[in-house]
Formats: C-alpha cells, sequence, structure tokens
C-alpha cells in the first residue's frame, strides 16, 4: 500500500524490464509481499495447504538459477501510528482461514506471524540469507538499497522511495514466457519529475498513506 495514488503519479518513470535483465544484482525482498501475493493464486486455492511457502520455494529457485542474489527482509513489529492499519489488512487477508478449535482466538495478525517464521525457515534450509527488520520490511530494503548494499529493492509499497529506496521493482510475475517487472529509479524521479524525497513525503501527508489513513486532499473536501 503505502502512500495513496503514489504509483500512478510515478507511472511516467516506470520501465518494464525482462527478468533475466536482473541476473547478476543482488536484490532486498520484502517477504510480507510474496506472501500475501500466494494467497490469491487462484490455481493453488483449495489446492495447495501451504501456498506461500510453494511460491516461495519455486521463485527462489529461478531467480537463483538467473544469478539473481536474493535478501529477504521479514516485517518486524508494527510502529503504533501504522499497527490499526495492518492489522486490519492481516485480519482481512487471513482472518477468513480455519482456524483450529484449539486457537480460537489466533488473529490475522499472529497467523500472518507463523506464516513469516515457516517462510524463514525454509530460506535457511536453502541456505537464503534473511533478516528481520526492526519495523516495516520495506524501510529495512530501501536503507539496504540507499546504502549500496543491494542494487535494488522487490516490494510494491511505494514509501519505500520515501524511506531512501533508489530503484525499486514491482508487480513480479513468473507465470509468463518472458516474465518482466515495473522497475522505478529515484534518479529518475528527481530528473523527469523533478520530485524528491522530501517532496514525496509531502505526497504522502496530502494524499494519505499507512500511517495517516484519515488525512488527505478528498477528506479536506
Amino acid at each position: 500500500m503505502g502512500v495513496n495514488e503514489l504509483w500512478p503519479i510515478l507511472e511516467p518513470v516506470r520501465e518494464s524490464v525482462p527478468l533475466y535483465s536482473l541476473s547478476g544484482k543482488t536484490l532486498a525482498v520484502d517477504l510480507s509481499l510474496w506472501v500475501c501475493e500466494a494467497q490469491f493464486v487462484k490455481e493453488m486455492m483449495g489446492k495447495v495447504t501451504k501456498p506461500y511457502l510453494r511460491n516461495l520455494f519455486f521463485r527462489v529457485m529461478s531467480l537463483t538459477l538467473m544469478g539473481i542474489k536474493l535478501i529477504f527482509v521479514v516485517e518486524g513489529e508494527a510502529p503504533k501510528l501504522k499497527a490499526e492499519t495492518m492489522n486490519k489488512r492481516n485480519e482481512m487477508r487471513f482472518g477468513p482461514l480455519k482456524k483450529p478449535a484449539s486457537k480460537p482466538g489466533k488473529t490475522g495478525r499472529s497467523h500472518f506471524k507463523s506464516v513469516l517464521k515457516e517462510c524463514s525457515q525454509m530460506l535457511d534450509c536453502l541456505g537464503i540469507p534473511w533478516v528481520t527488520a526492526a519495523g516495516e520490511a520495506e524501510a529495512l530494503c530501501a536503507y539496504l538499497d540507499a546504502n549500496g548494499q543491494v542494487d535494488g529493492c522487490i516490494t510494491n509499497d511505494g514509501d519505500a522511495f520515501l524511506y531512501g529506496a533508489q530503484t525499486v521493482y514491482r508487480n513480479f510475475n513468473m507465470n509468463t514466457k518472458d516474465p518482466q517487472l515495473d522497475c522505478y529509479k529515484m534518479e529518475k524521479i528527481q530528473s523527469i519529475l523533478g520530485l524528491e524525497r522530501e517532496t514525496l513525503v509531502g505526497f504522502a501527508i496530502l494524499l494519505g498513506c499507512d500511517y495517516l489513513p484519515k488525512v488527505g486532499i478528498r477528506q479536506l473536501q
């Protein structure tokens, strides 16, 4: 999610790039993104018990064979300002799932944490590095990118740019013969759109974001 209406604003700098063009790069991956995407793959609904593990396994194997190095970032504790938004979102994603009778009080948030733990254990078995963020995963992805420790971030959260990310890849898809994904670079956002990081923070306040869901131009009209 991130900043309301941010992606349409950044549309002029979007570049569709072949997945194989990332060969040789090291990318920070927002693990939560892949987990949530797996929940809505129609081909796996009702057929695969844990689609997030299947999705993670085959994506990691495919990207590794392409020579793409991955560092997964696991979401930490939600900041208090965003906790309500994240809890509601996780209830929507995981609340409808059947809960064991022995755990009637299990919430969407606690289920999400257990899912992330399972994914982390699989990554350990595969020898793929991962790290837990102090707060939001996209914030740590952005930090790694801004400090040159990775070549970009795979996340759908536009607020990664507000945290300092330089290159963001989104709309990841491996279900075609020629897989593509969208690439956004901060240098193009600055040179073509004339928008700096501080400007994007201003957009978050004016348009509304996960931290200020009830604030925005629409609410002021």
